[in-house]
């Protein structure tokens, strides 16, 4: 019983209505130019840093297709400069800084 009321719990913050972003002006329109465009392109990377940024911007600006990278690590392999964080440490800062950096 105790597992079905988690369960739905979970489900219920889930399903809640988010409020609608408003669009700017050039938003709209590129939303409206994206209409007729069928396509996705998911590109994978080994690493946080592999992503390949003038290609999805191409993609998704001037091919207008919904573009995602995959990274198949969390960089925790990587090499820290700037602190004493390693290993698994050092992947979760890099999860965040991915994080921060889609907002």
């Amino acid at each position: 019983m105790k597992k079905l009321l988690i369960f739905f719990s979970l489900i219920s913050l889930l399903i809640y209505p988010q409020p609608n972003k408003v669009m700017s002006a050039s938003e709209i329109k590129l939303a409206l130019k994206k209409i007729n465009v069928l396509g996705s392109i998911l590109y994978i990377g080994a690493h946080p840093d592999d992503e390949n940024t003038a290609f999805l911007t191409y993609c998704s600006s001037e091919k207008l297709l919904r573009t995602g990278y995959l990274s198949l690590t969390r960089g925790d392999g990587g090499q820290n400069l700037i602190g004493d964080e390693q290993a698994e440490l050092l992947g979760v800062i890099r999860t965040e800084e991915i994080l921060q950096a889609r907002k």
